[in-house]
């Protein structure tokens, strides 16, 4: 068994006896001796199979994400391919825009009436280079205008289309949100079928069901990731927050996920009218102490929760 197999084994185990817990404890209803994958919801009795689990990134690798949770196979390559690229590509291209050392940035320049492909080189020193390849122009053009280009010569600068779609952006901080609540939770709640709406957004990318307005950008300290209980009446919900990394920047973002309390829509409705007419408001988040309780073994704390989950509800 390699070392990848054998942390998808552990993780299987601790989410598979997770859910033997609840049901154990009549929490959930469900078979036991399973790992059910959070996005699609198939049922594994164990880490092989047609459509294995795999490893899963939460958030991307790319962005400095930890594989902690298990999706299958078709899951992470759907996802990852539809939805994972396009939050990528877009803080790149943030960070390219900036031109920051040591970075490469793909452009198109027009110089007299011809336009090429090139590449803009900042060094370690912030000194700025431009490259041309003769692979991606026309040769004989490119050196003849490089034969011509004089200093002083203006030349147009332009960076190419971006092939972000915003939306599917939006669906990739819900997805790394949602695993990370998987993550936390385990199958407490991402059962209950207000979740549904998640993952029919997560496998149907190309249509807008969950609600606009439910991400943002915290302006806190890495300290402060992690997966919360927003406990105010009326807009109980789970907040995601963390941290996304790329070589050359930080930003942290926040999601808000449903509870087997409220529908989203409502939930992420009011919190954006509150928004608008506050500009600030403040909001009761637990636990603080993220890494101190635990909801995938500790029965007390998941009964407890269960508990205050009921009683909002009524």
């Amino acid at each position: 068994m390699t070392k990848g197999d054998k942390k998808r084994q552990k993780i299987f185990e601790k989410y598979r006896d997770n859910l033997n817990l609840l049901i154990e404890n009549s929490l959930i209803e469900e078979t036991k001796e399973l790992f059910i994958c959070p996005i699609c919801l198939e049922k594994h009795a164990d880490i092989t199979s047609d459509n294995p689990l795999t490893l899963e990134d939460a958030p991307p690798k790319s962005l400095g994400g930890k594989a902690n949770t298990l999706t299958c196979k078709k899951c992470n390559n759907t996802c990852g391919h539809q939805i994972d690229f396009h939050l990528t590509e877009r803080l790149r291209e943030l960070d390219n825009a900036k031109f920051p050392n040591n970075s490469e940035t793909k452009v198109r320049i027009k110089i007299g009436n011809e336009t090429f492909n090139g590449k803009i080189k900042v060094e370690n020193d912030g000194t700025m280079k431009m490259f041309h390849s003769k692979k991606n122009n026309h040769p004989e053009k490119l050196e003849e205008e490089m034969v011509e280009l004089k200093a002083g010569t203006i030349v147009d600068l332009n960076f190419l289309k971006s092939r972000v779609i915003p939306e599917k952006l939006e669906y990739a901080i819900l997805k790394s949100a949602y695993l990370l609540a998987f993550e936390k939770f385990g199958y407490s709640l991402i059962l209950d079928k207000n979740f549904n709406i998640i993952r029919e957004q997560l496998l149907n990318p190309e249509e807008r069901l969950y609600p606009s307005g439910f991400w943002f950008t915290p302006p806190y300290p890495k300290e402060l990731c992690g997966v919360y209980f927003i406990c105010d009446k009326g807009l109980e919900c789970l907040l995601a927050m963390f941290m996304l990394e790329t070589e050359h920047s930080s930003r942290m973002f926040g999601a808000f996920l449903p509870l087997p309390i409220n529908p989203i829509e409502e939930v992420v409705g009011k919190l954006n009218d509150k928004l608008n007419e506050e500009k600030e408001f403040k909001l009761s988040l637990y636990p603080m102490e993220q890494d101190e309780i635990d909801y995938i073994e500790d029965l007390e704390n998941i009964k407890a929760m269960f508990r205050w989950l009921e009683q909002r509800a009524k």
